[in-house]
């Protein structure tokens, strides 16, 4: 059964392990295993948040292997894991802006290898400042610089909102909404994961709705504990459906654990995502009259 959305399959995003998404089925860790994977079960893409952590081998490999198999590549986080709350994107000093430029470039320059459209960025605060306004307003400028700078290369950046990690500046989806606002720069816009937002904001469309034309990613995961669609309690069918009647293109990222992370727990979860992806199809064709419910 082939999957009618644009769903990507990641490599590994969740410190300290890694974990690729795919690992029991697969076997390996290689990751143009998974990215074959991936292609045979009718994904659209992968997605490998911490591409910055590879060597130049490993990233022409990957390089290959999508064009081979003819899948996309999915946002990069757009600086190395252990500068992630380092409150780089609220200096304003001349050498803050030459530091933060040398690392979107480098970062850039990866995304320009592997075809991804954007760079994950996480906003941290300064913990010595208390100026949370002010600190705002320096993010924005910093990205509507950074957002020339990424547009060089044909990629953008995408701002995601979260509580999940330490002293985060933009916790919320109205507070990335106003900065990106402010930012004001063609190519900047919002990570939507539902599983943040979902803890952040609350009620998954209204604060979708918030977004407006600033939608860039959109991530997909159940809730409690960021699990494949359909084995929480999150509205992910109605959700997506929006976003997709409001004109979302891009990529669904499936940022997720499994509910089971055995083997047999993969292709349980994996029957999950062909479940909801058959709700999300019928509920975006006008003529269906399928419920929109995943349980």
């Amino acid at each position: 059964m082939s999957l009618t959305q644009r769903y990507t399959a990641h490599l590994g995003y969740a410190p300290p392990k890694f974990r690729p998404q795919f690992l029991e089925s697969v076997g390996t860790t290689t990751p143009t295993d998974h990215i074959e994977y991936a292609a045979a079960l009718g994904m659209a893409g992968i997605f490998d948040p911490w591409a910055l952590g590879r060597d130049r081998r490993e990233l022409d490999e990957i390089g290959r292997a999508l064009t081979d198999t003819g899948l996309s590549c999915g946002s990069i986080v757009c600086v190395p894991v252990d500068k992630i709350t380092a409150p780089i994107w609220t200096d304003r000093t001349a050498s803050g802006r030459s530091s933060l430029e040398k690392l979107i470039t480098a970062a850039a320059e990866t995304g320009q290898t592997l075809g991804s459209p954007s760079l994950a960025v996480l906003v941290a605060a300064d913990p010595d400042r208390t100026d949370t306004e002010q600190q705002r307003a320096d993010a924005a400028a910093n990205l509507r610089d950074m957002g020339r700078v990424t547009a060089d290369f044909g990629i953008g950046l995408a701002v995601e909102p979260m509580t999940a990690l330490p002293n985060m500046l933009l916790r919320n989806i109205p507070e990335t909404v106003e900065v990106v606002t402010a930012a004001d720069v063609p190519g900047v816009g919002i990570i939507f994961d539902t599983g943040h937002v979902s803890t952040t904001d609350g009620d998954l469309l209204t604060a979708l709705g918030t977004t407006g034309e600033h939608l860039s990613i959109l991530q997909i995961v159940d809730m409690p504990g960021r699990v494949e669609p359909g084995a929480g309690e999150l509205p992910l069918v109605d959700l997506l459906a929006a976003a997709l009647a409001s004109g979302y293109t891009g990529l669904i990222d499936l940022e997720h654990y499994w509910a089971d992370a055995s083997r047999d727990g993969e292709r349980a979860g994996l029957d999950r995502i062909r479940r909801f992806d058959a709700l999300v199809d019928a509920a975006v064709r006008p003529q269906s009259a399928t419920p929109s419910t995943q349980h």
